[in-house]
């Protein structure tokens, strides 16, 4: 953190971690959290803006033990991978995704220079039916994959390639997109 220069580092444990995300039976999974001591009074929990309410015997400001050791085996997981070899296995497979959209007619979102390496944001500017594919690759294979949210709901939709995404994983993805987008 000190080396790129970042003070506060917040993360929730189901993105790029590949983690268990919180569920409603465990309402809080974990966010790890790094702050220098001057920042620790600000890095209180607060429960007042969730409308998830704990499920009945679990206290919603601790993550059930069972999200603490999977962070654990899923952090032994990275170190033995290598963080740089993670990296440029994200890298690598957002490779892949980008020529599938430009090889599909579409665009991206977010301008050069402004993208993600683990996901991409695609642009529905070839006006398909994004709810449509959507349940067709849940119907057909089992998958989901996000429709946009709020104003850009259908007019966009997301590709991950983050956590432990393989090229066959991805590759199988674009696979299936493809046949729902047909």
């Amino acid at each position: 953190m000190d080396e790129l220069g970042i003070d506060v580092l917040l993360t929730g444990s189901q993105k790029a971690l590949a983690c268990l995300p919180a569920s409603p039976s465990f309402p809080s999974a974990p966010a790890p959290l790094s702050a220098p001591p001057p920042a620790r009074p600000a890095a209180t929990i607060s429960t007042s803006s969730s409308s998830r309410k704990p499920a009945r015997g679990h206290d919603s400001q601790h993550p059930s033990i069972g999200h603490v050791y999977a962070l654990q085996s899923k952090l032994d997981d990275i170190f033995a991978e290598g963080v740089n070899v993670r990296y440029a296995r994200h890298a690598r497979l957002n490779g892949k995704v980008a020529a599938w959209v430009q090889k599909n007619g579409f665009e991206f979102f977010a301008a050069e220079g402004y993208r993600s390496k683990s996901l991409t944001c695609v642009r529905n500017n070839r006006e398909i039916d994004v709810p449509s594919t959507i349940q067709k690759l849940r119907e057909r294979y089992h998958c989901v994959i996000d429709g946009g949210y709020g104003k850009i709901k259908g007019k966009t939709f997301r590709i991950s390639n983050m956590g432990d995404e393989t090229d066959q994983t991805i590759e199988t993805l674009l696979g299936w997109l493809d046949d729902c987008i047909a």
